[in-house]
C-alpha cells in the first residue's frame, strides 16, 4: 500500500497525464489489455484498500481511482477512445465522454410554407411567414386563414393559426 505522501504526489500529477499514462498502457494497446491494465490499477488504488489509512490518503486514493475509472471508460469504448485520441493530438488530456464530439445540428425550422401542402396554400403560408417576420401579425393572420381555407384538412396549419390568434390576443391594443 502506497504512503499518503506518494498518493498525494501521484494525485497532483494526474492533471499532466494522459489516460494512457494513468493506466500505464501504450497508445496502440488492444481493448482487452485496457481492461487488464485497469484491473491492475484498481488493485493499487481502490479506495477500499485505504479504509484504515489517514483521511488524506483515503481522499487521494479516491481521487486517483476516479480518474482511473474515467480513463478506463474512455479508452475501453472504441468511439470515445477514437475521440480521445483526436483530442490528445490537439493537446487535450481529458474529455467529457458523455458530451458529443460535435454540436448537434440546429433544429429544422418548420415554417408555415413547409407545413402547407398545396401550391396555393404554400403561397399564402409564405406571405404569412414574411409578415410574421416583420411583426405584422394581423396581416399574417389574414394570409394564414386563406392558407387554411385552401387546405381545410391540414391540422398543423390550423394549429399555427390558433397560436397566431393567441399571440394577437396578447398584443397590446
Amino acid at each position: 500500500m502506497a504512503s499518503a505522501e506518494a498518493l498525494r504526489v501521484f494525485m497532483l500529477s494526474l492533471d499532466r497525464k494522459s489516460y494512457y499514462e494513468i493506466l500505464r498502457v501504450p497508445r496502440d494497446v488492444a481493448t482487452p489489455d485496457i481492461r487488464a491494465a485497469f484491473q491492475d490499477f484498481a488493485l493499487l488504488y481502490h479506495p477500499d484498500r485505504y479504509v484504515d489509512a489517514p483521511p488524506e490518503a483515503r481522499e487521494a486514493a479516491s481521487a486517483i481511482f476516479k480518474r482511473g475509472v474515467e480513463a478506463y471508460r474512455c479508452l475501453g469504448r472504441q468511439p470515445t477512445r477514437a475521440r480521445y485520441d483526436r483530442a490528445l493530438g490537439r493537446g487535450r488530456l481529458r474529455i467529457d465522454a458523455h458530451r458529443p464530439s460535435t454540436a448537434p445540428p440546429p433544429p429544422v425550422m418548420r415554417t408555415l410554407e413547409t407545413i402547407a401542402e398545396t401550391a396555393r396554400g404554400k403561397q399564402f403560408a409564405l406571405k404569412a411567414d414574411r409578415l410574421i417576420a416583420i411583426g405584422k401579425l394581423d396581416d399574417a393572420r389574414v394570409q394564414l386563414v386563406s392558407a387554411c381555407q385552401n387546405e381545410p384538412f391540414n391540422e398543423s396549419l390550423a394549429e399555427r393559426l390558433q397560436i397566431l390568434y393567441e399571440a394577437l390576443a396578447l398584443e397590446p391594443m
